[in-house]
C-alpha cells in the first residue's frame, strides 16, 4: 500500500512502448481479432493497420470490474467514439460485436473465423514490390465480400441516442446514476450493461469520466503518458488490488472497495491518480 511495485513500473512502461509503436508503424500490420478481445489486446488491436473481426469477436474494455480503467490507449480510442459512446463503454464493460466495432472504427474488416487460412495464402501470393495497397486491398475486400451474410446485427449505434441522452449530465455522479437506473429497463443489452456499472469500482468510473475529458486534446503520446502516471497510481492505491483479489484470486466475486459511494469520493482522491510518481524526465517522454 501507497507504493509502486518496481515491476509495475516496468510492465506498463513495456507495454505502453508497444501499443505506441504498433500505433506509429509503418508498414502494413493485421490484428485477427478472433474471440474475446478485452483490455490489453484492445491495446495491440487498435493500433493495427488492418484490424479484421469475424463473428466470433467480442471486444470490450472490462476494467471497472477490477478497479482499474480503460489504459492501453483506451483514453484515446473512446474520446473519439461518437455521443457518449466511449463514456458509455468505459462505464459498462458492455461488450462489442463485429458490427459494432466497425460502426464504432474499432476495426476495418469482417471476415468469416474460417477465412484465416485463405487470407495467409493470399498474403503471399502477393507481390509486395509492385502496388502492394492496391493487391492488398483487393484481396481483403473480396475476402470480405463473401464474408457479408455473417455480419451479426448492430447493438450499440442504434441504441446511440438513447445513451447519448442518459449521458448528457455535467458530472460522473450523475451520469452513474442515470445509468444504474435502467438495471430493470425492457431492454436487456442497457439492463446488462447498468448492473456491470452498479456492482464496479466507483473509483474507476470517476477515472473513466476524467480520462475521457483530459484526452479529447492529448496527441497519442500524451496519452499514454498520463495512462502511465494513472496505472501506477493504480497500483499504489487500494482499488485495484483489491478488485483483482475478488475478481481473479479469491474469485469470491464480491470486492470490498475502498471508497463504495460514487458521490462521496472526493476530487482530490482522483487528482492524486493523474500525478507523477517518479523523478526527473518522463519514463515515456521519448515516445
Amino acid at each position: 500500500p501507497g507504493e509502486v511495485p518496481p515491476l509495475a513500473r516496468r510492465f506498463f512502461a513495456d507495454e505502453y512502448r508497444l501499443d505506441h509503436r504498433i500505433h506509429t508503424y509503418p508498414k502494413p500490420f493485421i490484428c485477427w481479432a478472433h474471440g474475446h478481445v478485452l483490455g490489453g489486446g484492445m491495446g495491440l488491436m487498435q493500433g493495427a493497420g488492418i484490424r479484421i473481426v469475424t463473428p466470433s469477436s467480442r471486444l470490450g474494455m472490462p476494467e471497472i470490474n477490477i478497479g482499474l480503467y480503460p489504459d492501453v490507449g483506451g483514453s484515446w480510442f473512446l474520446a473519439r467514439l461518437p455521443g457518449r459512446l466511449g463514456l458509455f463503454l468505459g462505464l459498462t464493460a458492455a461488450s462489442i460485436n463485429a458490427r459494432d466495432a466497425l460502426d464504432l472504427n474499432l476495426a476495418d474488416r469482417f471476415l468469416r473465423d474460417d477465412q484465416q487460412e485463405a487470407l495467409l495464402e493470399g498474403l503471399v501470393q502477393l507481390n509486395w514490390r509492385e502496388q502492394a495497397d492496391l493487391q492488398l486491398h483487393s484481396l481483403l475486400r473480396a475476402l470480405e465480400n463473401e464474408a457479408h451474410g455473417e455480419l451479426p446485427a448492430a447493438q450499440w449505434l442504434p441504441r446511440r441516442e438513447r445513451i447519448d441522452e442518459l449521458l448528457d449530465v455535467a458530472d460522473l455522479p450523475a451520469a452513474v446514476h442515470a445509468l444504474s437506473a435502467l438495471q430493470t429497463d425492457d431492454d436487456a443489452l442497457l439492463a446488462r450493461a447498468a448492473k456491470t456499472l452498479a456492482h464496479g469500482c466507483p473509483l474507476t468510473a470517476h477515472l473513466v469520466w476524467e480520462q475521457i475529458r483530459r484526452a479529447r486534446h492529448l496527441s497519442l503520446a500524451e496519452v499514454f503518458r498520463m495512462e502511465y502516471a494513472m496505472s501506477l497510481n493504480c497500483c499504489r492505491h487500494p482499488e485495484f488490488p483489491e478488485g483483482v483479489r475478488a475478481r481473479l484470486i479469491d474469485k469470491d466475486q464480491a470486492p470490498k472497495w475502498h471508497w463504495p459511494d460514487v458521490a462521496a469520493i472526493p476530487d482530490a482522491v482522483v487528482e492524486a491518480h493523474f500525478a507523477s510518481v517518479w523523478e526527473g524526465e518522463h519514463p515515456l517522454s521519448d515516445l
